[in-house]
């Protein structure tokens, strides 16, 4: 399992005990969770209520504290990923990886995951620039047994660990899907790692056009 990697301390579990509390504290920010397939209604295989946060948006203080702890400790096991993999960073496209701003908070009630198998990289256009996403990453926040993520080529299954980060590769070599658990609930947040730099991305993003009401 060179390629995936899983980090645990004591900062990592305090990070996922405030996405709990944060996810209980904030039913205004709660969506339908959503995939390239669509939301629940028309995609079936991932169900879940999710909070989408921006870590860029400083407009509502305690969302922007989470993001700004959430963006450090991804930063933190991204270097300690990079370090054990020096030739990684090597072969990347501009020899540069940054966490992007944007990423999920997804609650799945028992009999709720993404339960088809995906990788997360593709090339549908989205503000998270999804064609140059390098690898991704799960924190999970809560103990759940057999409910992690499961690997289908690699044969291996990451556990739903409080406090556990891991990171993979985005792309085809590594499909994935969630463990359901028929009994409990679990609650990750998740992201990607792009190609490139966070100065670059932001530019990119100012630069957008608006989109339509």
């Amino acid at each position: 399992m060179q390629l995936i990697a899983t980090y645990q301390d004591g900062d990592l579990a305090e990070l996922g005990a405030r996405v709990m509390d944060f996810f209980e504290e904030r039913p205004d920010l709660h969506s339908s969770g959503a995939s390239f397939g669509g939301v629940a209604a028309t995609n079936p295989d991932k169900v879940s209520t999710d909070i989408s946060l921006v870590w860029l948006d400083r407009s509502d203080s305690q969302a922007h504290s989470l993001s700004d702890a959430i963006m450090l400790a991804v930063s933190r096991c991204l270097k300690q990923y990079l370090a054990d993999r020096r030739i990684f960073l090597q072969v990347c496209p501009e020899r540069s990886l940054f966490v992007n701003p944007i990423f999920n908070l997804q609650r799945y009630l028992p009999g709720e995951g993404f339960k088809n198998w995906h990788c997360d990289w593709t090339t549908a256009d989205d503000a998270t620039d999804p064609i140059k996403r390098v690898l991704a990453w799960i924190l999970y926040c809560n103990d759940v047994e057999n409910a992690g993520t499961e690997f289908l080529w690699q044969e291996h299954h990451v556990e739903a660990i409080a406090g556990q980060m891991a990171i993979f590769p985005a792309g085809m070599s590594h499909v994935h899907r969630g463990r359901v658990s028929p009994d409990c609930t679990k609650v990750i947040a998740t992201g990607w790692i792009n190609v490139g730099s966070l100065d670059a991305y932001v530019q990119g993003l100012a630069a957008l056009p608006p989109r339509p009401a």
